[in-house]
């Protein structure tokens, strides 16, 4: 009924998520650059950068601090929001030979942030205004912000910098 919503689907990224259970994406606008799981069966729109990983590896270095960082010195802005593209931000990005803990501490974080999500019925932009407010002293925000140092910890030491203090 509505054909001309799907007539410019991008053919190369359907074919290139098309094996996976679930892809990793990331609003190109956004205040805070979080990234999530969706599952196959989704269209994405052009405000909606999409990578074609499925593992929590990926995705702990995409949401590590290191990538956060990367991306706002390469990023372009939209008034005070950070605009992603993967050109200037993902392209470039150096990733990590070793990926090993990356996984688990991945998994971790992201099941926790969910299921922080979930129990308080807020997206991510609202869970992480909390996350980032210093006045926020509440369990399930403390614990989130003692995974993402765990995970800044593990994706450091893939780069081989166990030495730095985080």
């Amino acid at each position: 009924k509505y054909w001309w919503q799907y007539g410019r689907r991008q053919e190369q990224l359907y074919d290139a998520i098309a094996g996976l259970s679930k892809s990793l994406a990331c609003a190109i606008t956004s205040k805070y650059l979080s990234f999530t799981f969706y599952d196959d069966d989704i269209v994405f729109s052009n405000a909606t950068c999409v990578f074609a990983f499925d593992t929590y590896e990926y995705f702990a270095v995409l949401q590590s601090n290191f990538h956060e960082l990367w991306a706002r010195k390469y990023a372009s802005t939209l008034e005070t929001r950070l605009r992603y593209t993967p050109t200037d931000c993902f392209i470039n990005f150096p990733f990590p030979q070793n990926h090993t803990g990356l996984e688990k501490i991945g998994e971790t974080y992201y099941e926790h942030r969910r299921q922080i999500m979930l129990a308080r019925q807020e997206g991510l932009t609202s869970t992480y205004n909390r996350f980032h407010n210093p006045k926020e002293s509440a369990e399930d925000i403390v614990r989130l912000r003692e995974l993402h140092v765990e995970m800044d910890r593990a994706v450091a030491f893939a780069y081989g910098w166990g030495d730095l203090d985080l």
